[in-house]
């Protein structure tokens, strides 16, 4: 299966960098359902990739699916119209890609 694009305008970045990965994003990077899980945040030009990473690396995500963005990913996510974003799921490399609202 190829990637699946997501499009819905509530998905946001909060004015603290806080961002909710729908259940088809937290299915999309291997996490177990109501258990967290930690990511890798990497910025590739105006895209945002998470991948996932090893129990000690990374950034966490909550079991209900919340992380903190930091950084230039954060910067890049702010850009689009109103903070709004939107992803594309790989589920065959586990990645998922945010990609800001234009």
């Amino acid at each position: 299966m190829s990637t699946l694009t997501i499009k819905n305008t509530r998905t946001k970045v909060s004015p603290g960098g806080v961002i909710t990965l729908p259940v088809s994003a937290r299915k999309a990077l291997g996490m177990k359902p109501k258990t967290g899980s930690r990511v890798t945040v990497a910025v590739k030009g105006d895209v945002v990739l998470l991948a996932p990473a090893t129990a000690d690396g990374g950034f966490r995500v909550s079991p209900s699916g919340q992380m903190e963005v930091r950084g230039d990913a954060l910067k890049v996510l702010e850009g689009g119209k109103e903070r709004h974003f939107y992803f594309e799921l790989d589920d065959e490399s586990h990645t998922v890609a945010l990609h800001p609202w234009g």
